[in-house]
């Protein structure tokens, strides 16, 4: 099983990189022996397999449906991998040369930070707050952390449009209890 690289790992695009570069060259292993099959009909006399190694592996793939060494969903299912890996890859480039954004949240009570050391976008609050404004975060995808005494979420461009949603709707809220008075 391969080790899971979390986005708030220090070297995790390294090891992103590292990972694409082992996949696409397993990937490209898989096509040079479904080839070389599909080429011979033996894999005999393929690299450095033996004649025994060769014979196995041919009797393994003659009880196969699809009669080669890696069937079409194996191959697919590797380039969808690489595909995934190379946007994760982009993603986190693309975050970590982006400017956090400031948010104007002083005349509402309310502090919003990009920590981009935890991945969090957090909605800091100096009190307790009330039961509708936890149901509104919580309905935005917040969740209170103790730790970090916040309401917080992955740092993205959901989260992003889910603080801007937040604010606006509090600065609404403020306006209109301004008018009652």
């Amino acid at each position: 099983m391969s080790k899971i690289i979390r986005s708030t790992d220090e070297n995790a695009l390294e090891e992103l990189k590292e990972k694409l570069a082992q996949m696409e060259s397993a990937h490209k292993e898989m096509v040079a022996r479904n080839k070389h099959y599909f080429k011979n009909g033996t894999m005999k006399g393929y690299g450095d397999f033996t004649d025994e190694r060769a014979a196995k592996m041919d009797l393994a793939i003659q009880g196969t449906y699809e009669k080669k060494p890696y069937a079409s969903y194996q191959l697919q299912n590797s380039n969808q991998e690489i595909r995934r890996i190379k946007m994760r890859i982009k993603a986190l480039e693309h975050e970590q040369n982006r400017e956090a954004e400031t948010y104007d949240t002083e005349k509402l009570g309310f502090e919003v930070v990009e920590n981009k050391e935890l991945q969090r976008l957090q909605i800091i609050f100096p009190d307790r707050t009330s039961r509708e404004v936890h149901r509104e975060l919580r309905g935005l995808g917040f969740v209170f952390s103790h730790t970090n005494g916040a309401y917080q979420r992955q740092l993205n461009a959901n989260a992003r449009w889910a603080a801007k949603r937040f604010i606006s709707n509090q600065e609404a809220n403020q306006k209109q209890s301004e008018a009652e008075m």
